[in-house]
Order: C-alpha cells, then structure tokens, then sequence
C-alpha cells in the first residue's frame, strides 16, 4: 500500500524520474517534512489508536510489520556483529533499523541522501552517542572510508533505487568493507505473491515506489562485482518482508 503522504509527494514534485538520486533527495526530504504521527498512514492494521504512538516512535515504523522487520535484523544483520564492528547503514531514514543496531556495535555511520532524515534521525537516535551522520549526494563513499566497515546494510531502501543505482552501490560498498566484511541488502522480488500484486497496484516506475527486480538480477550483479551471496531469504507469506521481497548477505571474493 503506497500511503496517502506519498501521493500527495508525487503529485507535490512533478518530476520525471531521470536522476535516480536526485528524485529520491526531493521524496525523503519531503517526506520527512511532512511526516505527522497523527495522519500518517499505518500498514499494519493490528495497531488500533492506543498503540499508535508508541508503535510510531520512529518514521518508517508506519511501512510494513516491525514484529517481522526486526525478527529479519536479528537473522540477516545482528548475528554477523559484535561489540566492536564498525558498521554503516545506507538510508537510515527515521533511525529505526538504527536503534536496534547502535547498542550491538563499536561504531554506526548512518548514511542517507535527505538532509531532513538526517535531522529526523539525530533527535530520534539521541541517546545513540556511537553514531555519525553522514549526507551522500550520490552513491560514492568517502575515499577515507576504504576498508573500514564490518557491514554495510540497508532495509527497506534499495526497493526504491533503480538498477543502475543499486549496481553503483555494489561497487562502491566493495570499496568500504573490510576484506571480511559482510553486507546486507533488501531489494523488491517480483517472483514472489506480494511482488507481483505491489506490481500489479503501480502503474509505473517511480522512487516514490519500487523498482522491481528478482534474485537472478541479484545473483548477476553480485557476480560481476565480486560477491559471494552467503545467505538469501525464501518466499515465506507468513512474513510481510519475505512475502514480498529479497533479503540477502554478501562477501567479498
């Protein structure tokens, strides 16, 4: 379900979708802007009115299941760290995969094109002190950053990132992980039941939207850039990210 703040966006830029990352600036930004606890969209029909507030403590927490996001951050990021890893994560949005993952690690660099996330994120992650808030205006890293990360994750992001974007974050995230450094991705999967009937509800591409890929592309581009896929997720209904999406880890060759 796109949410009614995401339309009015789309029809607020009127942009034609020519700069992947350009767009995705205006989006967020706006997002961000507009984002109210009282009228925002919640997917998940189980949070009446009295659970509304604590349920939405971050921005994103409206988007999909939390009870099944973070049981995925558990299996597909938590267990590939530890107290001393030093990890980034690439649109940290509202802070809320961040809040899980601060407290299990060394250092997290939250990394995210929308300035107004960025601020949306310092106050949420406050109490976080192990975070650094980094702008990108593309999808190139710091050259300083070279082999510093652990792992480099991303959920719930590269949905919206077309192909060209998410094979140029391939590349550089190669560039930032130590060589036993691990990442972590989440793409849309047009092969699985939520693939196809998101596809089916979106006339036509937009950041705003999703792009729709599957594992073969996944399974190509890991290859061309240098990856080994050690773990990838299985279509499974009974969870709303599995049900639509693909989740994977990665390793340097």
């Amino acid at each position: 379900m796109i949410s009614k703040i995401k339309a009015k966006i789309k029809n607020i830029l009127n942009v034609t979708p020519n700069d992947n990352v350009e767009y995705n600036v205006k989006i967020w930004d706006d997002y961000a802007k507009n984002w109210d606890l009282k009228t925002i969209d919640v997917e998940n029909k189980d949070i009446d009115s009295e659970k509304r507030k604590d349920y939405l403590k971050f921005i994103g927490n409206e988007w999909g299941n939390l009870q099944d996001a973070n049981a995925l951050i558990e299996d597909y990021l938590l267990r590939y760290v530890d107290k001393d890893s030093i990890v980034g994560e690439i649109g940290i949005g509202g802070g809320r995969i961040a809040d899980i993952v601060a407290p299990k690690v060394k250092k997290l660099y939250g990394f995210d094109v929308a300035k107004e996330m960025l601020k949306k994120a310092a106050k949420s992650l406050e109490e976080h002190k192990n975070i650094e808030y980094v702008h990108l205006t593309s999808s190139k890293f710091d050259d300083k950053l070279d082999k510093s990360f652990d792992m480099i994750f991303s959920f719930d992001v590269f949905v919206h990132l077309d192909l060209h974007n998410i094979w140029a974050y391939f590349k550089e995230i190669k560039k930032v992980l130590k060589d036993d450094g691990k990442v972590f991705l989440h793409t849309a999967n047009l092969s699985t039941q939520g693939g196809w009937d998101r596809f089916k509800v979106q006339d036509r591409y937009w950041p705003g939207g999703f792009y729709f890929i599957n594992p073969q592309t996944i399974e190509i581009l890991a290859k061309r850039a240098g990856y080994r896929i050690i773990k990838h997720s299985e279509y499974d209904s009974s969870n709303f990210y599995l049900n639509r999406d693909y989740l994977f880890v990665m390793e340097k060759i």
